[in-house]
């Protein structure tokens, strides 16, 4: 791991808190949540009240990429051919995160890579 993973995870250990960032797999009835519990900085940004009083928040989420390695999150994955041959350690737009008790779902993801390795992801979320 390098020095900026290390800061990364020092710094979500010290203020960050913990989410679940859950995939489903398989196909009905026979689906199934593949979850893993990483540290993130979450920060709400706009809320919008929908009909019924129910209010919607846009988060705004980064992880370290640490807890989803050592899980090796999602699982097995079957390979594709290139170029669609994403790292399925990514979270995708499908994927959803338990933040604080509530289900949210990822609206946009950005990985960082510093020399080739998965440090960072940022993300945002509504829900």
């Amino acid at each position: 791991m390098g020095a900026e993973a290390a800061d990364l995870d020092e710094a979500l250990a010290d203020d960050g808190e913990d989410v679940i960032l859950r995939r489903m797999v398989g196909i009905a009835p026979n689906r199934a949540n593949v979850d893993v519990t990483v540290r993130a900085f979450v920060r709400f940004g706009a809320t919008q009240e929908l009909l019924g009083g129910v209010a919607m928040s846009t988060l705004s989420v980064i992880i370290s990429a640490t807890q989803i390695i050592a899980a090796q999150w999602p699982g097995g994955q079957a390979p594709t051919l290139p170029p669609f041959d994403p790292d399925s350690r990514v979270p995708l737009n499908t994927d959803t995160l338990i933040v604080q008790g509530r289900r949210r779902t990822i609206t946009a993801v950005q990985p960082i890579y510093l020399d080739g390795e998965l440090v960072r992801i940022n993300m945002t979320a509504v829900g």
